[in-house]
């Protein structure tokens, strides 16, 4: 029996039984409140339709007075329905206020030491000190510019998140969903339109939109309630039966908001939406809940030993092994944190030191004032009478002192506030920010903002075929059927050599045969898929299912009215748009069919039997369900056949090989007439599907798009492996991949074949990679046969299972097969997902041996890293591959809901160009993270060098805290905003990916830190200890203190410095690029096309400006600043980083690995001889190891380096001569083009 809603209690409070709208019914204690309507589905409550006398009867109680109209279209109607029941949008998660991440920007521990020293100081200055004319100024200097850092902090995340927010409501805006309103089977809506007595169709992939009843369902049709309930079996809904009973035990008819439909089709009777959804109550108790957690703060952890906290905090660096960008970045933060912070302890502990020494241990002056009146006038000295007279004068602790420990303590505080990375996480932050939404407008609209990065790593692509590769705009192109073959002709002329214009033309004397063929089609497709015209365009507009809409394309081609047709077969009393049932495609059966009547009453139809069923589907499968064959039509439509045998099989066989071959993929038409409805009726009975008469065989053509070819040389330019997984054929995969380069001239053998190895069947793939277990009897299983190069289902070992039920990998022959697979045909998603997991955990790329050989044998270089995978998808059972791999992209026109929850990633057109855009916005985010980070640890490295220093020599910093928070606004916010922004360029696809065990600061990176930082060092050392000898005339005079000439000039040459650092720094080229690219060696190239960047320098360089003019005091600058002399010092001297850049960059050219060195992992000798060979990246390469060989020929021969280098080559020529027939002498004049005695 059904609970009723008084016997339990319901998941919200308050049962509404009333509002403007008066009473709502209740019948035996069930209501049909919003909460009542809640309460029937999260209960499951039966018993409420029985209540009711069926479900018509209750949906009419609810507002839908006819299910198989559904509601009015009027807007007043569906109005009235939201204000009655509530609508169905949820509200998004309250956005955080400026004054929230104000406050959170104000929680940092270092921000709040330093307000804390601005506290102190202005306490001391105005309190004590009693200094009200300038004792405020350092403590209101710290507090404006720590306010100044909060804010600017604060406005950056805010904009971050509104930007997220907002693409979050792009991700919504792009959803839909299928309804029956006043009388139209399909109508488009959004999700949030929905109200409670709506009509919603339910497909395969379709994720629900709100809690309902079946109302009209496929016999298998089935739910995936795993993401409400945890369990992973697939759930069985029936539709609700009428009045006369409350259904069995197994009956479960109710849908519920955020579950996936699996199998099958039906309609569903909306009942609850909104809040009152079970989705919406368990969104609104997880934000209950969230609310709860900020104000119930959670337990502490168990507090750690001292030692293994100190060892914790002692410990640098992490894990490389596949380690994500992110999780790198998390290392280096800490660790330029814990330097920091070491460092800052350090200089605070060496100024104390040496003051205490200086003031106290030694006395300071006071110990040289003998008289007692000289004494006490110093504030600072106490005068100890001696008992026979006289005195000593010593040091003791004065107010003043506190002043003199918070100077230190607040250079130490801002040193850690230069050296912790704040704005690391800005830059990342920005950086996918920016990307999410500039890849929009290519097509990427992304889900999740990691996802930007990892492509940038991507080493392998999974495409599937239709839609990605190809226009997804199917053509049938020819047609075997009532023994005549037709094919489609390139058109001449103007004349319309299409397909059905050819079959029009032979049908005009013979309408039968027309309409037999257009109602096989027209009467077993999916009622959503449609094909309009655009009048003013003349091209064809597909909705639904491509395959669907290529045949109902040829159908209007042949002049048939396929909604007159359609009403001609509608039932009366079934809830079907035709027919009386219908049993939905399945990757499993690869075949859809649908019954109808075939004379209702209301028209007479010459067809024997009752009841037909049409059928299409995979031609293998179908012909080995048919019998017989059409063979021809007569005028008065009646169908001659004859049986099938195997010479008439094989030449519809031969036709589909022809096809496959083209690159089509083919697809049969059948049927099969029933005089009555067969016993168990037609769901309950699995022979349905045999005995079939073959109508027609037609082969159907997906067009290439012309980006693709071009698409993939970008990806194999890019070091990117490409790799198709289609449903269709062998042949007919293998002909895509050959037009779309996926197989290239070294992956084709003899007769134009892929080599083996390089394309195969699911069905091949999976019986090879997985793992038997011979311990069970055998079952019937699918089986790859070579003598038909396809799959069949015969007795085989069982797969061995793990404790999940999954199949067990054979990571070995999995390692042996993936590296040469190009292809993998007939396709299933469970063969995808064993490729992405087979290959995420490989090590092939550790097997030297065996990358060589692949090398060697065909030109496969395996990226010498994990492999960072990619998968498209579009159907529901793509959504565990999608989950498994790095980065997964769902298609946002073909894709089904389920897929597009799953993906990381959703391509808005479909097309595999935008996937390659993804990859070069995705190595733009690596790019621009490395730039900031390139930039900021050069100014932390001379930052916190010129504070030890400074300590040590004056004991006191350099810069001052109010300077040092603006070299840290400069380093952090402003640069990320600079750097993070740069857009992608072409070139970034002319170098390999990053790996995951890629160190995240290169060679170069490290080249230009190291390099730069000893330029700057010396430069501010030059001004801070000699400042005469400056080319300044007057000259500066040494005087180590804030707020002199000297160290006002010593701060402005500091960030000058770091402003033309930052045009260093957006450049990263690699040691290759700088051989082979002279644009790599020019810093501001491109820099017109990053506004943003520009705008900043200006800002950076104006407030300078402003800030030496007029900060005075308040910034321990001198009054009215500096001269135009040292003005123009400062710039030079800036500028002169740039030049410093070139002498780097040679630098890296002369003694760095080359790129191809670094990532074949050859040893000198074994390049040397590849480069000889001219298979080394660059005749750079060749010329570098040229000189390097012949100065070691100059060494040993004792002449010099000209003679040394012909003499290297001429000993390459006799290595030469000795491999091949060549004499010594041929080969010696083509290797240098002198005379050799």
């Amino acid at each position: 029996m059904a609970t009723k809603t008084n016997d339990t209690a319901p998941l919200l409070g308050g049962d509404q039984s009333s509002n403007n709208y008066g009473s709502f019914p209740s019948k035996n204690g069930y209501t049909l409140s919003p909460s009542g309507l809640a309460t029937i589905v999260s209960q499951s409550q039966l018993g409420a339709i029985s209540a009711y006398d069926g479900i018509s009867k209750l949906a009419s109680q609810i507002g839908c007075t006819d299910l198989k109209s559904g509601l009015s279209l009027s807007s007043s109607a569906t109005s009235t329905q939201r204000e009655k029941y509530g609508s169905n949008a949820l509200p998004l998660p309250p956005a955080p206020s400026l004054w929230m991440l104000l406050w959170a920007a104000l929680e940092d521990p270092t921000m709040l030491m330093l307000l804390a020293s601005a506290v102190v100081s202005l306490i001391l200055g105005l309190g004590i000190e009693r200094n009200f004319e300038t004792g405020w100024i350092e403590g209101a200097s710290i507090g404006v510019t720590v306010l100044l850092v909060v804010s600017v902090a604060a406005l950056t995340d805010y904009a971050k998140a509104s930007e997220f927010r907002d693409q979050q409501i792009k991700l919504e805006d792009g959803k839909h969903v299928t309804v029956v309103r006043g009388g139209k089977s399909s109508v488009s809506i959004h999700p949030r339109d929905l109200v409670v007595g709506d009509v919603v169709r339910l497909a395969v992939g379709d994720i629900a939109a709100a809690d309902g009843v079946v109302i009209q369902g496929s016999d298998d049709m089935k739910m995936d309630e795993s993401a409400l309930t945890g369990e992973t079996a697939l759930i069985p809904k029936t539709a609700a039966e009428g009045g006369d009973r409350e259904g069995g035990p197994g009956d479960d008819p109710f849908i519920v908001s955020g579950t996936n439909v699996i199998q099958g089709t039906g309609l569903m009777l909306v009942l609850a939406v909104g809040p009152n959804s079970i989705q919406g109550k368990i969104l609104a108790r997880i934000r209950e809940q969230e609310e709860d957690d900020s104000d119930h703060s959670a337990e502490t952890e168990e507090a750690k030993s001292a030692f293994s906290a100190l060892r914790a905090f002692f410990t640098f660096g992490g894990s490389d092994s596949g380690a994500t960008l992110m999780d790198k970045l998390d290392v280096l933060a800490v660790d330029i944190g814990k330097m920091g912070l070491i460092v800052a302890v350090g200089v605070f502990l060496i100024m104390l030191t040496q003051w205490l020494l200086k003031d106290f241990i030694v006395g300071g002056p006071c110990p040289e004032l003998v008289d007692e009146d000289d004494c006490l006038s110093t504030l600072v000295c106490i005068w100890s009478a001696a008992p026979s007279g006289g005195g000593t004068c010593g040091r003791h602790f004065v107010a003043e002192d506190v002043s003199t420990i918070l100077d230190y303590f607040i250079v130490a505080i801002t040193i850690l506030v230069v050296a912790v990375p704040e704005g690391l996480p800005l830059a990342v932050t920005l950086a996918l920010a920016v990307s999410m939404k500039r890849m929009t407008e290519d097509a990427n609209q992304v889900k999740h903002m990691d996802s930007c990065e990892t492509m940038g790593s991507a080493t392998t692509i999974c495409s599937d075929k239709t839609g990605t590769l190809t226009e997804n705009k199917m053509t049938v192109m020819s047609a075997r059927y009532a023994g005549y073959q037709y094919d489609h002709v390139v058109g001449q002329g103007g004349q319309d050599n299409s397909l059905g214009a050819k079959m029009l033309s032979a049908f005009k004397t013979n309408a039968a045969k027309s309409r037999l063929l257009c109602e096989s089609i027209l009467l077993n497709v999916s009622p959503t898929s449609t094909v309009s015209l655009n009048p003013e365009t003349g091209s064809t507009f597909y909705v639904g299912n491509p395959t669907d809409c290529a045949l109902i394309k040829l159908t209007q081609q042949l002049d048939c009215d396929a909604d007159s047709l359609r009403v001609a077969f509608k039932e009366g009393t079934s809830m079907l748009d035709w027919g009386v049932h219908s049993i939905p495609f399945s990757s499993q059966r690869k075949r859809m069919s649908w019954m109808i009547r075939r004379a209702d009453g209301s028209v007479s139809l010459p067809y024997p039997g009752r009841y037909r069923m049409y059928s299409k589907g995979a031609p293998t499968q179908m012909l080995a369900a048919c019998t017989s064959f059409v063979t021809d039509i007569t005028a008065a439509g009646a169908t001659s056949t004859k049986p099938l045998e195997a010479r008439d099989r094989q030449v519809f066989m031969d036709m589909v090989a022809t096809c496959q071959s083209k690159g089509l993929r083919a697809l049969a038409l059948a049927y099969r007439d029933f005089d009555d409805v067969p016993k168990g009726g037609w769901g309950g009975n699995g022979d349905l599907e045999t005995n079939m008469t073959l109508i027609t065989v037609v082969g159907i053509e997906d067009p290439l798009r012309p980006s693709v070819p071009g698409a993939i040389a970008e990806c194999h330019k890019a070091g990117i492996d490409v790799r198709m997984c289609t449903g269709d054929a062998l042949t007919t995969a293998v002909a895509i991949a050959k037009g779309c380069r996926i197989l290239r001239v070294s992956d084709l053998g003899e007769g134009g074949q892929p080599k083996t190895g390089f394309a195969m069947t699911g069905a091949e793939f999976d019986d090879r990679v997985h793992l038997k277990d011979p311990s069970k009897p055998k079952t019937v299983r699918r089986v790859f046969d070579p003598e038909i190069n396809d799959a069949v289902d015969r007795l085989a070992e069982p797969f061995l299972l793990d404790e999940a039920g999954n199949k067990v990998l054979d990571q070995k022959v999995f390692d042996d097969l993936w590296p040469t697979l190009r292809v993998l045909a007939r396709c299933q998603p469970e063969d995808k997902l064993a490729l992405v997991r087979g290959m995420r955990k490989s090590r092939v790329f550790l097997d030297e041996a065996r990358c060589a050989a692949l090398f060697n044998d065909h030109g496969i270089r395996i990226f010498p890293d994990y492999q960072v995978v990619a998968v498209t998808g579009d159907g529901t059972n793509d959504a565990p591959a999608l989950k498994s791999a790095n980065v997964g992209f769902a298609m946002g026109i073909a894709g089904t809901e389920t897929a597009k929850q799953a993906a990381d990633i959703i391509l808005l057109d479909d097309s595999f160009s935008s996937i390659v855009q993804a990859v070069m916005w995705g190595r733009n985010i690596f790019d621009s993270i490395s730039k900031f980070i390139q930039f900021q640890l050069t100014v932390n490295v001379v930052a916190i060098t010129l504070a030890v220093i400074g300590a040590f020599a004056f004991n006191d910093s350099p810069l001052s805290a109010v300077q040092m928070l603006w070299v840290n606004m400069i380093m952090d916010s402003l640069a990320s905003l600079a750097l993070a922004t740069e857009p992608p360029t072409e070139e970034l696809l002319d170098r390999m990916p990053y790996g995951r065990r890629r160190p995240i600061i290169s060679v170069t990176m490290g080249a230009n830190i190291i390099g730069h930082a000893i330029y700057q060092a010396l430069i501010l050392n030059w001004v801070l200890f000699a400042p005469s000898s400056l080319p300044l005339d007057p000259p500066v005079a040494f005087e180590p203190t804030q707020g002199s000439l000297h160290w006002s000039l010593f701060f402005n040459v500091f960030v000058m410095l770091q402003l033309f650092n930052e045009f260093n720094s957006r450049r990263l080229p690699t040691a290759q690029k700088l051989r082979t690219t002279w644009s790599e060696w020019n810093v501001f190239g491109g820099v017109s096309r990053n506004p943003y960047f520009v705008a900043i320098m200006i800002f950076t360089f104006c407030m300078q400006v402003f800030i030496m003019i007029y900060g005075g005091v308040a910034v321990n600058i001198i009054p009215g600043g500096l001269t135009k002399a040292q003005w123009l010092f400062s710039v030079a001297v800036g500028a002169g980083g740039l030049i410093w850049q070139v002498l780097i960059n040679v630098i890296v050219v002369v003694f760095s690995p080359s790129d191809y060195e670094e990532e074949v992992g050859l040893t000198p000798t074994e390049l040397e001889e590849a480069a000889y060979e001219e298979t080394a990246a660059s005749k750079w390469d060749q010329v570098r190891i040229g000189v390097r060989r012949g100065a070691l020929y100059s060494e040993v021969f004792n002449t010099d380096i000209k003679t040394g280098i012909k003499i290297s080559k001429l000993a390459r020529c006799a290595a030469t001569s000795e491999k091949s027939s060549r004499s010594f002498r041929d080969v010696c004049s083509r290797c240098i083009n002198v005379k050799t005695h």
